[in-house]
């Protein structure tokens, strides 16, 4: 790390600018969709609390508000029996991806439209099912807005986390690693491995752990999906090496800028 800001209420930790005391908003480390107990205080919960932010940071992260639908798609994604995968018998170069709308309780036609899916509930098959429909159809990855979505969520909230309970100053550059993986049991846990750690609410956890060349380790439980995260403020690379070998099935995603509010709009990239 080069220059950074000190940890104090005159600052938003999403975009390290000042804050004029009395526009002061507060944002929740750990997503209030999230949290479905009574806040703050329940036993055997932890509470994460709030860091100062302004109110136009706070309100701009777009993609918290369509994190809970990101993963309710991205398990149904994971589920092979909530989709069949078909090639257009009449058009080899249509392959389709059919979704069942029960494995998508409360999907609205935005919602739809915000990942990029084709909502054919009210059409008929025979409107649907030709080559015509999809003439004027965008190819796309149903895997990749709402994993975005996921990954952007979830490594902001952990970044809050590092910021509020672990660092002395709020880092001058952020370089992350991420490794989505999906548990479907929604069974695996770390205490044994990294300590005992009470969760945010049930199945939402957070593991963070110091690592050599003031690197952090965190692991996010969220539901069923499990991501894996390397703060890699060292930029060493034989960090990424390790990782490397620890996670050789994993995907990884990088994601490198000043603000960590720029999640918001950057793509991440392979690592």
């Amino acid at each position: 790390m080069t220059q950074s800001l000190g940890r104090n209420e005159e600052y938003c930790y999403l975009c390290r600018q000042p804050i004029a005391p009395n526009v002061i908003s507060s944002d929740h480390v750990v997503p209030k969709h999230f949290i479905k107990r009574a806040q703050p205080k329940v036993k055997g919960f932890d509470y994460a609390g709030v860091l100062p932010s302004h109110d136009k940071c706070n309100n701009q992260f777009g993609p918290e508000r369509m994190n809970r639908k990101a993963l309710v798609l991205l398990s149904a994604l994971h589920n092979e029996n909530c989709f069949v995968i078909r090639q257009h018998r009449d058009n080899s170069d249509i392959k389709l991806l059919a979704l069942n709308s029960k494995c998508l309780p409360g999907f609205t036609r935005q919602d739809a439209e915000f990942f990029r899916l084709i909502d054919v509930r009210d059409k008929q098959y025979t409107e649907w099912s030709t080559p015509t429909f999809f003439s004027d159809k965008q190819k796309t990855d149903p895997f990749k807005k709402p994993l975005h979505v996921a990954l952007s969520v979830l490594t902001k909230s952990a970044a809050a986390l590092l910021v509020s309970r672990y660092l002395e100053e709020t880092p001058a550059r952020w370089r992350v690693v991420a490794m989505p993986y999906f548990d479907e049991s929604n069974s695996v846990d770390f205490d044994d491995l990294l300590g005992n750690t009470r969760p945010f609410d049930v199945g939402l956890k957070v593991w963070i752990r110091p690592m050599e060349g003031g690197d952090w380790f965190a692991i996010y439980k969220a539901r069923e999906i499990l991501l894996y995260l390397l703060f890699w403020f060292s930029g060493n690379p034989n960090q990424m090496e390790v990782i490397k070998h620890i996670f050789s099935d994993a995907d990884r995603f990088l994601f490198e800028s000043e603000k960590i509010m720029d999640l918001v709009s950057q793509e991440w990239r392979k690592a």
